[in-house]
């Protein structure tokens, strides 16, 4: 059972397609092939689910243009983005898990974490900056 802190959110797969639009479009440009690599998919699949987004308003997906979110699908990006990286920050420092290890747990945990929560693990973690890889933790 998911316990976001909206009662209508995005799925969890949903959430995986913001998140890897919010990091390419960080580093690269997010499009349909960037996209389908980064989550280890099929074009066509990816293509479908864009559609599903771009309904929600969550992302603008043009054909064969790059891929933006939506201040809405930011949001949700950003937000899964700093729950992923706390609970790295946790998992490698709090339990000792080795750097290696910590993202496919934190992939999992990410959707299963309410905003309270996450704000209550980055307060216990005295608001860590970067998770183990060094990579940036956005605010929430």
């Amino acid at each position: 059972m998911r316990t976001n802190d909206s009662t209508s959110g995005p799925s969890a797969k949903q959430e995986d397609y913001l998140r890897a639009i919010y990091l390419l479009n960080g580093h690269a440009s997010a499009s349909v092939t960037t996209i389908a690599d980064k989550l280890e998919l099929s074009k066509s699949t990816v293509s479908e689910r864009l559609k599903d987004l771009a309904s929600a308003e969550l992302v603008i997906a043009p054909p064969y243009r790059k891929i933006t979110l939506t201040q809405a699908g930011a949001k949700i990006g950003q937000k899964l983005t700093h729950k992923h990286r706390i609970i790295e920050v946790f998992l490698h420092e709090t339990l000792g898990m080795p750097k290696d290890l910590v993202h496919d747990e934190a992939e999992i945990l990410e959707h299963a974490i309410s905003d309270d929560v996450a704000k209550r693990l980055s307060a216990f973690l005295k608001k860590p900056t970067h998770d183990p890889h060094g990579s940036e933790i956005p605010s929430l």
